[in-house]
């Protein structure tokens, strides 16, 4: 293309369409082999950036449930929960349609019942195929739909303090939905009940409960740690700042608040 990485950061700025590309996915949840996005990261400023440019969709992507047989239960639960962030998030923004809401469903379903047996048993299979697949329909679901709050907290997290994406994904979700139940109360009921967390009849309020419950007992389940001791409290404001600047260009439920990103990140930073 003529310029550096930078010059190609956002969308469309690539001058030359990208050489085709075959995915084989060794691990089970960024869904870059569906999605048209790569990520940028700066190692002096600290910043990401997203590269998003359709022609970097693979021409095709081979799900081989064999390649992930050895991936430790550590990474194996937090790629998964970004495969989950994935789908929770494209569902419940305001940019989803038929096609986003049938991959964001379907992936919340498959992590909900398969994660925590591929993190007890990385050699069973089905589990390793439902989540190649999970992984592979969230990353059909964002590159139509987008992300949401929780991207916006955990990149910065990466930038700042090398938290891998997986890992920041898993501890800021159940915080993000906890401040999202009430807008996403519908959306967030639909999930529950398709992931059979509840049972249709109820109370959307309840459904939105239960979907966060169980996001909180996932990550306990998976050992998902429940902070993130990494976090400084002097750069929680800096914090706030950038993950509401990336935030306010998603098409979340509704927009953050100051004190709530604060709230939130000092939360992360010490439970309390």
């Amino acid at each position: 293309n003529g310029c550096t990485a930078e010059d190609c950061g956002g969308a469309n700025k690539c001058k030359l369409p990208a050489l085709p590309l075959f995915a084989i996915p060794t691990t089970a949840g960024t869904g870059s082999e569906g999605t048209c996005i790569a990520v940028i990261s700066d190692n002096e400023t600290h910043a990401k950036s997203g590269v998003i440019d359709a022609s970097m969709i693979p021409r095709a992507a081979a799900l081989d449930p064999e390649l992930m047989r050895g991936l430790p239960p550590a990474i194996t639960a937090a790629t998964g929960m970004d495969a989950l962030t994935h789908a929770i998030e494209s569902y419940i923004g305001s940019f989803g349609n038929a096609e986003t809401d049938f991959f964001g469903l379907a992936a919340a379903r498959l992590v909900f019942k398969y994660l925590p047996i591929a993190c007890r048993d990385g050699d069973n299979l089905e589990a390793r195929e439902a989540m190649a697949l999970a992984s592979y329909y969230g990353g059909l679901a964002i590159t139509q739909a987008l992300v949401g709050y929780v991207h916006a907290v955990s990149h910065n997290l990466g930038a700042l303090y090398g938290i891998p994406h997986g890992l920041g994904n898993a501890m800021v979700l159940p915080h993000v939905l906890e401040l999202m139940k009430k807008d996403a109360a519908g959306r967030m009921a639909e999930i529950a009940v398709h992931a059979q967390l509840g049972e249709g009849g109820e109370a959307d309020s309840v459904l939105a409960q239960k979907l966060v419950d169980r996001v909180w007992e996932l990550n306990r389940e998976i050992g998902i740690p429940p902070t993130c001791e990494a976090i400084r409290a002097e750069d929680i404001d800096e914090l706030v700042e950038v993950a509401l600047t990336e935030g306010a260009a998603y098409p979340n439920p509704r927009f953050l608040e100051a004190h709530e990103c604060r709230a939130l990140l000092t939360r992360l930073s010490t439970g309390a």
